[in-house]
């Protein structure tokens, strides 16, 4: 087997044109030098040097054998080069999939945050129901995933990244708009605009309205709160959704208020069980739960109307 160190010696003897000088750069004594360069003919069979009027001539096998030496040095400098870049962030790809809530209101302004503190980095989103997410990050395609229910799947570890109450929305002349909260026993006959048959929060939802005897007129059903949301402008009806959702939508003129009592709701975070979290996913996930935290955190009670 070739040694590393003989390897060295020679390619230093061959860029530097002697052995004292090779010595020198590489801080040991000229007699180590010579003797690592022997050692090195006998392991490749044949000679490197030509010895004469104390220089080392390089031999025809010995240009060719640098030739392919400095090829397995730029490699080597590539792999340090492309070390540093991980070490630093510099490079790096991360899938994420994420339920349409997350995508369309929490995540984007974390993700130009941090490809803009990661250039070279790239990102590639995945808009799924939570069910899909949970086998997609248990069959290692993903690096995060981020879903509305806990799903307990083998190859999954699953915890979460926020908790807080499900809010209800509605257009600000809405009669309700007036109050700090909202009483669950005047939702009776309201026109409620439902989010998702299948899945997601629903199934709690609707549970949650049978256990106060709550009979809501279910006007329109659809599978994304920005759609709901969407209908409570144009002044369809009034929706109940994850607080997040909710609080991007304050943005854009509608009101949003708890219920009393409160019907809790919880994002949670999927990473896959066999393989280890990298570096970059550890620090996505640690901005986006305190910016999930910071913005379900916000009163929703903020400018209320005078009485």
């Amino acid at each position: 087997m070739l040694n590393l160190r003989q390897i060295n010696a020679f390619r230093h003897v061959m860029m530097y044109k002697t052995v004292t000088r090779a010595a020198e750069m590489m801080f040991v004594s000229q007699p180590a030098v010579s003797r690592l360069i022997s050692d090195l003919e006998d392991q490749v069979g044949f000679q490197l040097f030509v010895r004469g009027r104390g220089r080392l001539v390089p031999t025809p096998e010995a240009q060719a054998f640098f030739e392919e030496v400095e090829r397995s040095y730029v490699g080597l400098e590539n792999m340090a080069e492309a070390a540093k870049e991980i070490r630093q962030f510099r490079t790096g790809k991360l899938l994420i999939s994420a339920m349409p809530a997350m995508a369309l209101s929490v995540l984007p302004p974390v993700l130009r945050r941090f490809l803009d503190k990661h250039p070279g980095v790239s990102i590639s989103l995945q808009v799924h129901s939570s069910q899909r997410i949970s086998r997609w990050v248990a069959t290692q395609q993903c690096d995060i995933g981020l879903t509305g229910i806990a799903l307990d799947e083998p190859g999954t570890e699953s915890s979460v990244l926020a908790s807080a109450d499900m809010m209800l929305v509605m257009p600000p002349d809405h009669p309700f708009a007036s109050r700090e909260r909202v009483a669950i026993e005047d939702l009776a006959g309201q026109p409620l605009i439902s989010v998702g048959q299948l899945g997601g929060a629903r199934p709690g939802i609707d549970r949650y309205l049978r256990e106060h005897g709550i009979d809501c007129q279910t006007r329109i059903e659809t599978q994304l709160s920005s759609a709901a949301c969407e209908l409570v402008l144009c002044g369809a009806g009034i929706t109940l959704i994850d607080p997040a959702s909710a609080m991007f939508y304050r943005q854009r003129g509608l009101v949003i208020r708890p219920l009393s009592p409160g019907f809790a709701y919880s994002y949670h975070l999927l990473l896959p069980s066999l393989r280890p979290t990298s570096r970059l996913a550890l620090e996505l996930i640690d901005d986006l739960r305190q910016t999930l935290t910071a913005l379900i955190e916000q009163s929703p009670t903020q400018a209320l109307p005078k009485p």
